[in-house]
């Protein structure tokens, strides 16, 4: 049989990642005697913080040239800068500074408790029709509030109540691998080959969960037997834990999604789609191509429920072939 030439189709995202907005400024206010075991930063006072820090991250990500990289390091730590970083790295960004524009003024869920750092605020906010999910990050008394990650929220998805005291919980400064297996048992649900059974306590129904097994079938039909396809999800060692009222947890973090297609003996050639020829420099490679998007979730996984994704994005970040 005659080797034959096989066009890939687009890798497809599950759904775009969503940052920016537009500037503006906080009022001035006295700073208030701290309680140490209450809130960091009081609710108005956070609501102020979250639209000023969007507003300057929406100038960050629409800056060009020198010093833009300092720019978004200024206002964007930990998955917002992996990402912002990642979309400069393969040319795609295109005017996204509006994007985290709010509609109205942020809400804040919670912030975390008395006056030791780093401290964090997590907030929603509304843009036109779509709700957002956002965790801000002050390191030291020396270092301002940055944007840590911030996730467009799946239609009627809601965050469950924290475990918290007059507004304020307990956010751990370190996260190990026991923390995050919320997120690693959803991960295995959604690789593909899909696993024999899907894991017990992982509901994978969630729009971004869904779109992730539907597009990798798809990709696996269009290839046949011309080719091998598989797709993994590393999740990061770090994250962001939030302790729910229940007992749970409401987990943001990464993860890296790798697709791999790995040609077969009936492939002479594997064709690239147009938005990975750049990345790759060729328009065509002979044996295998592994694709690589930093993916951002937010996970739920109350006690004596199932693991669930309420928010998350992606972003590709990198693609070689051989």
């Amino acid at each position: 049989m005659t080797p034959r030439r096989t066009r890939l189709a687009a890798l497809a995202l599950a759904t775009p990642l969503a940052l920016g907005g537009c500037s503006s400024l906080a009022g001035l206010h006295d700073a208030p005697a701290e309680d140490t075991q209450g809130q960091s930063i009081s609710d108005s006072a956070g609501a102020q913080v979250t639209q000023r820090v969007l507003g300057e991250v929406g100038v960050a990500l629409d800056a060009e040239g020198k010093g833009s990289a300092k720019d978004r390091k200024t206002v964007l730590t930990g998955p917002a800068l992996e990402a912002a970083d990642a979309k400069v790295d393969v040319e795609q960004v295109e005017g996204e500074g509006a994007a985290l524009a709010p509609s109205a003024e942020p809400t804040v869920i919670a912030v975390s408790k008395g006056t030791s750092w780093p401290r964090t605020i997590l907030a929603t906010s509304q843009q036109d029709e779509e709700q957002h999910l956002h965790v801000l990050v002050a390191d030291s008394p020396r270092s301002q509030y940055r944007l840590y990650a911030s996730v467009p929220m799946a239609a009627g998805a809601t965050v469950p109540a924290l475990a918290e005291s007059d507004g304020a919980v307990e956010v751990p400064t370190k996260v190990g691998s026991k923390d995050l297996q919320p997120v690693a048992r959803w991960a295995k649900a959604v690789s593909y080959p899909a696993p024999k059974s899907d894991p017990k306590g992982v509901a994978v129904d969630d729009p971004f969960s869904s779109a992730l097994r539907t597009n990798a079938a798809k990709q696996a039909d269009r290839l046949g037997d011309l080719a091998s396809y598989k797709v993994s999800h590393q999740p990061s060692s770090d994250g962001m834990v939030f302790p729910l009222a229940d007992g749970g947890t409401l987990t943001i973090t990464t993860l890296t999604r790798t697709d791999t297609i790995s040609a077969g003996e009936d492939a002479k050639e594997l064709t690239l789609p147009d938005e990975l020829t750049d990345l790759v420099g060729e328009d065509t490679v002979g044996d295998r191509l592994s694709v690589q998007h930093l993916e951002t979730v937010a996970v739920v996984a109350p006690k004596g429920g199932d693991v669930t994704v309420v928010g998350a994005s992606e972003q590709l970040s990198s693609a070689k072939g051989s």
